[in-house]
């Protein structure tokens, strides 16, 4: 006999789901650490069911879902200022449903034309539109307390007006010359919300046919090759978001440092250092070991962060690259990589540490989300 789950879903908001869905609102899970985070790969799909809402919300113990906003606009206040709100309603005309945010407010409208970048002028706002976009639904409550507090109309039953004074010029398409690294950005974004390098493609088919100028041109051979790119960059963790994200500390590294009198103090250096400095290959960085525990990342004393140092310089992980000169110049270190010995390479294949990349005839692409370049090279003699 199993055991039946316990419902931490809250009614009201249960019932706000139901409710909206029922009135045709497009809605998504949300949880995650901010409660903000998309519970489905694919939530820009049409049709997503109260089913596929409500039962991630129920196995994470979400009270957060959001409102995409398929022919919707919302004026997103970052603070409730009452001057900062009056000033949007006076340009974009009254809203009837107004939402108080954790720290601002929404402002609901039908989506009518292009929104200009307010951002732009100075104002911390934004307005948020279309079926790739969502806010985060009325009586929603976050992780941290964040409330989300329906304090003027009931989305659903007021009937909203279309947003004023927005211009109605179709925008500026994607200029050749400029397609392939705006696909590789859109590929980026997402790549994670799909189930397949193949449905990633279709996606970005559909972005270069109505937004790329002279779409004809661009073949589906390069959005097949940007799509299994952005897959790949998915499916080694590769793929940048923030401070939620990962990044690669070799095992041999680990394996030359375990056992050391002062190992796990070398271990916590390199990571320190890798998630610093690592993304960047060859570059040079100062040790100020002081100005590093004042910024509390990392709590070592500075003699032990002295002998980690030079264990990591022992094992041939970090490498002296700049010397000191008083008064105009600190000394500078690089990160550096091991590599498998004779030995290690003698040995199975199913017990050799991998430490390159895949040798031989390809394309190799590299791209950093932080620093949008792509690269792609190909073998000549493949």
């Amino acid at each position: 006999m199993r055991a039946r789950r316990v419902n931490t879903l809250p009614d009201a908001i249960r019932n706000e789901v139901a409710r909206l869905k029922g009135a045709g609102f497009p809605l998504l899970p949300l949880g995650g650490a901010d409660g903000k985070a998309p519970l489905l790969r694919a939530w820009a799909r049409p049709g997503v069911t109260l089913a596929r809402i409500l039962a991630p919300m129920h196995r994470t113990g979400s009270t957060a879902y959001g409102v995409r906003l398929d022919g919707l606009a919302v004026i997103d206040c970052d603070s409730d200022d009452a001057d900062l709100v009056a000033q949007m309603e006076a340009r974009f005309g009254q809203s009837p449903v107004h939402i108080k945010t954790p720290r601002g407010r929404h402002l609901y409208y039908r989506a009518a034309g292009v929104v200009p970048n307010l951002r732009g002028e100075g104002l911390p706002v934004d307005i948020k539109t279309g079926a790739r976009s969502y806010v985060v639904g009325p009586l929603s409550l976050r992780p941290d307390g964040g409330f989300y507090d329906p304090v003027k109309g009931l989305l659903g039953k007021e009937a909203l007006p279309c947003l004023r004074g927005t211009a109605s010029l179709k925008p500026a398409p994607i200029l050749t010359g400029h397609r392939h690294v705006e696909l590789v950005k859109e590929a980026m974004r997402m790549v994670e919300l799909v189930d397949s390098a193949e449905e990633l493609q279709a996606n970005l088919a559909g972005i270069r046919d109505d937004w790329c100028a002279d779409p004809a041109t661009m073949p589906d051979s390069e959005l097949r090759d940007i799509a299994l790119w952005a897959w790949t960059c998915r499916l080694e963790n590769r793929v940048y978001r923030g401070r939620d994200s990962a990044f690669s500390v070799q095992r041999l590294a680990l394996d030359a440092l375990r056992g050391q009198a002062n190992g796990a103090d070398a271990i916590a250096l390199l990571v320190l250092l890798e998630d610093q400095h690592g993304h960047h290959p060859g570059k040079r960085f100062p040790l100020d070991f002081a100005a590093m525990r004042a910024a509390g990342l990392i709590n070592l004393s500075t003699p032990r962060l002295r002998a980690a140092r030079r264990t990591l310089e022992g094992a041939g992980l970090l490498r002296l690259a700049g010397k000191h000169k008083a008064g105009s110049r600190p000394q500078t270190f690089v990160l550096t990589r091991m590599h498998a010995s004779k030995a290690d390479a003698e040995k199975p294949i199913a017990q050799r540490v991998k430490v390159q990349g895949k040798q031989g005839g390809g394309s190799s692409i590299t791209y950093d989300a932080r620093f949008p370049t792509y690269k792609s090279s190909r073998r000549d003699d493949e």
